[in-house]
Parts: C-alpha cells; sequence; structure tokens
C-alpha cells in the first residue's frame, strides 16, 4: 500500500497540557468495493475502530444513512458514531471506492494504528493521511 505521508507525525510523544483534540483525515483510495458497499461491514468497522483500535466509549448507535444520488461520485453511505471525547464520521465513495474518514477526540490516540487499521480492513491500496493537534 502506498502512503502519503502530509502533515502526519510518527512516534509522538503526547504532551495533553495545551491542547484540546487531535484529529486524524484519512482519504483512503482503492479500496474492497465489496466493504464500501456494505452497510454491515461499514457497521462492523466502526464498532471495532472505536472499541478496539481507538478504546473509545461510543454513545449511542451509529447514524448511517446512503446519500448522493444525485451525483455519482457522492453515491454511498455516511456513517457518524458520537464517543465520549467527540466524534468519528466516515463517507464512503461506490464510484470511487473510497472511505473518507475523520477522527476528533480530547483523548490521545495513535495515528499510525488507526491509519494501518482502517486501511487494512477495507484493503485499500493507497492513503492520505492529515493529522491535527487542536489547541
Amino acid at each position: 500500500m502506498r502512503q502519503l505521508e502530509i502533515d502526519s507525525r510518527e512516534n509522538l510523544e503526547f504532551d495533553t497540557k495545551d491542547i484540546f483534540g487531535w484529529e486524524l483525515i484519512l482519504d483512503i483510495y482503492q479500496c474492497n468495493p465489496t466493504q464500501v458497499r456494505s452497510r454491515d461491514e461499514i457497521v462492523t468497522f466502526m464498532n471495532r475502530l472505536c472499541s478496539e483500535i481507538l478504546d473509545m466509549e461510543m454513545y449511542g448507535e451509529p447514524v448511517v444513512k446512503r446519500f448522493g444520488q444525485n451525483r455519482p461520485i457522492n453515491v454511498g453511505y455516511t456513517i457518524v458514531q458520537l464517543v465520549e471525547t467527540s466524534s468519528v464520521v466516515a463517507h464512503f465513495s461506490e464510484l470511487n471506492n473510497s472511505v473518507y474518514l475523520e477522527i476528533f477526540s480530547c483523548k490521545p490516540y495513535d495515528p499510525t494504528v488507526v491509519s494501518d487499521f482502517c486501511c487494512n480492513y477495507f484493503e485499500a491500496e493507497t492513503v492520505q493521511k492529515y493529522f491535527l493537534e487542536r489547541k
């Protein structure tokens, strides 16, 4: 898998004193077409990401809707999961077999571990990563 690193940091040591939260944005390309079209796979992914990888408490059930029928590139599911420390949102493009994921949390997490999990889960070939500290 080819990774395009953009504003990503390796070996993070978290000094949380002045940081409100962290935001990871992943654009995940050339994914398994079956998985990006399957509501069940998307819900399973979100549950595993939040509970196993991020170790964050989910607040309620995720909201999952299929949108974008007016524009082919936008056709696909959107899933929103509130977590105790903020939210995880993913948008899926069926036309491009892509996943667009945003994780914002006041609880520190390792963006490399998250990125690796997401790319492996969706069998992606390429990912662009953006990791921000929010003050």
